[in-house]
């Protein structure tokens, strides 16, 4: 068993407590094999200066240090990840010896400190959909070049999905790449009431509600076109909603729309498990894990081909469209409506219990550690 330092540029914290939550799940899949700490840090103008906090969730410890901006933001920033770190390796008494990072930018710095002064071998998983073209970041040279040494310097990178490998290796990042994909835990999304006892047929839709990105008006648009009765929208999210209610006020349909504000864990797997089918109409993304969640639950998905959807697509799990095509959306909407039957939900489940559970992808990680300190 490995003591494995689990860092991250996002993680749920008071400041956000959805952000970079599938790095959560990856840490409890790691810690089914080895001792896992997390050390996350983050900007909190509330506080005076420094804040640590230090708890267990379920196997995983997790510090957190909050830490005030200030005018020399990234040197408080820099202080304020050397006071984690000795808050574990000499209050804590943690050798640790293996890093995983998560989220190459902007965090990698950490990492590649550790390996430099420390020589703590790390390795890298990645979910960011900014390396399908980092020119839309406009990153700087200093920020380009810390993601080109975590490249450089790491034992292993793990894209979550093939294409995002891809988009790598057409960046001209170099490295050793082993794909794991994001992690669900199945004894929460699981399988729940008779989907065919409900009244209204239910799609559901479950994200950041950023329009550019997820295009939650092109599902919109398309339930409006559907001319069955008794179904309903079920639109849930941590971002803004109030545009979202704006736009349903003038819609011409007798079916109904629904809009939520975000909801805990626990919750969404109760509304995935209710729900006929789930929508993700991206223009943009890795591996969602609302779709991983969803095929745990055993409810069948529409989603675009876009990013590592396709990679985790078969035909027993779902239908797929063009990004942005609204008629074929429609089309695929009517074929669920009209076809209850067509899948299997035990089928679907089956498929996420052997590829996405905390067993197998956790067993994956730590094979990596394993190689990754020999």
């Amino acid at each position: 068993m490995k003591n494995v330092l689990f860092l991250s540029s996002w993680y749920p914290s008071r400041v956000h407590n959805t952000l970079g939550n599938f790095v959560k799940y990856h840490a409890l899949a790691s810690s089914k094999y080895n001792s896992i700490n997390v050390l996350y840090i983050v900007a909190d103008d509330k506080v005076k200066n420094y804040e640590i906090d230090y708890f267990k969730d379920h196997e995983i410890a997790t510090t957190i240090v909050y830490f005030k901006r200030g005018i020399f933001k990234y040197l408080n920033y820099l202080i304020a990840f050397v006071k984690g770190f000795k808050f574990l390796t000499k209050k804590k008494s943690i050798k640790f010896d293996i890093v995983h990072m998560n989220i190459m930018h902007p965090g990698i710095w950490q990492a590649l400190f550790l390996k430099w002064r420390f020589k703590i071998p790390f390795i890298v998983s990645e979910n960011w959909h900014g390396f399908q073209d980092l020119s839309k970041f406009k990153l700087s040279l200093l920020e380009l070049k810390l993601i080109e040494l975590g490249f450089k310097f790491s034992s292993a990178i793990c894209p979550v999905s093939q294409q995002l490998k891809i988009s790598m290796l057409n960046a001209n990042y170099k490295a050793n790449y082993k794909i794991i994909p994001n992690v669900v835990d199945t004894n929460k999304f699981k399988i729940g009431i008779s989907k065919i006892t409900n009244k209204h047929f239910t799609f559901l839709h479950v994200s950041t509600l950023d329009d550019s990105i997820k295009n939650v008006s092109g599902i919109i648009n398309a339930f409006e076109k559907l001319t069955h009765k008794n179904i309903t929208l079920k639109i849930i999210g941590d971002g803004s909603t109030n545009w979202i209610l704006d736009k349903i006020k003038n819609l011409k349909t007798s079916n109904t729309v629904l809009v939520e504000n975000e909801k805990n864990h626990h919750e969404i797997a109760i509304e995935m498990q209710k729900a006929n089918v789930f929508v993700l109409f991206s223009n943009i993304e890795n591996l969602p894990l609302v779709l991983i969640e969803s095929i745990s639950c055993g409810t069948p998905f529409i989603a675009t081909k876009v990013g590592g959807i396709p990679d985790m697509f078969n035909k027993d799990l779902g239908r797929l469209v063009d990004s942005g095509n609204i008629d074929q959306l429609v089309d695929e909407m009517n074929f669920m409506i009209e076809n209850t039957n067509y899948f299997d939900s035990e089928e679907i489940r089956s498929y996420a219990l052997n590829n996405y559970s905390n067993k197998v992808v956790g067993k994956q990680f730590n094979d990596l550690y394993i190689e990754a300190c020999s």
